[in-house]
């Protein structure tokens, strides 16, 4: 638990300090990020570090984000689903698998390439990536503590062998938590109610994240990915959350602007 504190209280000043800067600081917090996790899967679904697949999809990460950052989504998503090919055809060459090399473009640059326009392109992007990173963090630590000190029957122990359906309620309610606070503030009882969900909904895909990535590990027979972060494992173990809220807060905000669009 100390340990798991003290790291936060190191990351979170960092991260916070990356999200009110945006721009090329934001973009390289992300980037760096990417590699880590991209390291992590590689070595998870190919029993090796550094292959030829983890150096294609690493370039195809710098690529993408590169254009990302520059504002030219298009050909970011094109670039990363060029790195998946290549990672595809490589891993199938030296292991005889490659899809589940070739999805980490899918399940870490796509999401990195959101989290990106979310933050630079996205209007209001900075209180909505604020907002994100809020709901996550209070996700995770609402799962932890319900999942601790209230326990009770587990989820499944094909995904899982601890985590509960306690874990998982505190995950949706740090989510509301978080979420009707900011509304409230921002614009008042109407916004607390409306934000309330959003922030609900986003807590339900951060604690989804968490059981698609218990149940990769399970696959691979894995606890832990890493000790990359200390005190929460590897960066997967750690952002697996993110990975799924920023996917839902992005698809969620794209489909509105697309709806605002249709009816001007």
């Amino acid at each position: 638990m100390r340990k798991r504190i003290v790291t936060a209280a190191i990351l979170m000043p960092l991260v916070i300090g990356a999200v009110y800067a945006g721009g090329p600081a934001f973009a390289a917090l992300v980037a760096f990020a990417a590699v880590v996790m991209l390291f992590e899967w590689t070595r998870m679904v190919e029993r090796r570090s550094f292959s030829r697949s983890f150096y294609a999809l690493v370039i195809g990460s710098a690529a993408s984000l590169f254009f990302a950052a520059g504002g030219f989504y298009d050909a970011a998503i094109a670039i990363a689903a060029l790195g998946g090919v290549a990672a595809f055809f490589l891993a199938k060459r030296e292991t005889g698998i490659g899809g589940w090399s070739a999805f980490g473009a899918v399940y870490v640059i796509m999401p990195c390439i959101a989290l990106i326009w979310l933050r630079l392109d996205a209007p209001t992007g900075r209180a909505l990536t604020y907002l994100l990173y809020g709901v996550v963090w209070a996700a995770d630590s609402g799962a932890f503590f319900f999942g601790k000190f209230i326990g009770g029957p587990k989820i499944s122990h094909a995904l899982s062998p601890s985590k509960t359906w306690a874990g998982i309620v505190g995950g949706i309610l740090g989510g509301c938590l978080v979420g009707a606070v900011v509304g409230g503030v921002l614009y008042g009882p109407e916004g607390a109610v409306l934000h309330l969900f959003i922030g609900g909904g986003l807590g339900a895909a951060s604690v989804v994240g968490d059981l698609v990535e218990s149940a990769f590990k399970r696959n691979f027979g894995l606890k832990d990915i890493s000790s990359f972060v200390p005190g929460h494992g590897g960066a997967l173990d750690r952002l697996d959350g993110m990975i799924f809220a920023t996917s839902a807060m992005t698809g969620g905000l794209l489909l509105y602007m697309l709806s605002e669009k249709l009816q001007g």
